[in-house]
């Protein structure tokens, strides 16, 4: 039986250690794909069209460009970010909002059942 609670307890440090890591990468990515914002993109570009890589309608196309794919990325990642949480979540029986909601309900009603009850005796 000893072994058993040791297994469990491994098993729930294992589980946490999995949604750190998870978390870290998450936060690693998130930092990579913010730090391509609007500003940023400016000056890569106007640094490009010094240099007579781009002229300024090429600039102009390549900053909408880098931006809609910085927003599609950011996009992306909040809903594997989401899909991974919830799969964490669900591995590890943690209750949800939802469910809590239906229990505190519950408890109410008897609450109140409870008071009818002891005020008829």
């Amino acid at each position: 039986m000893v072994t058993s609670k040791k297994t469990t307890k491994a098993k729930n440090t294992d589980k946490k250690t999995d949604i750190y890591n998870l978390a870290r990468k998450v936060g690693l990515f998130g930092i990579g794909v913010a730090a391509i914002t609007k500003d940023k993109a400016d000056v890569l570009v106007k640094d490009l069209i010094k240099k007579g890589d781009l002229n300024k309608d090429e600039g102009k196309k390549l900053v909408a460009e880098i931006v809609e794919k910085s927003k599609k990325s950011t996009k992306d990642l909040e809903t594997t970010v989401n899909k991974q949480v919830q799969d964490l979540l669900n591995k590890t029986d943690v209750a949800t909002k939802k469910e809590i909601k239906v229990l505190e309900a519950k408890i109410k009603k008897l609450e109140a059942d409870m008071k009818k009850q002891s005020k008829k005796k």
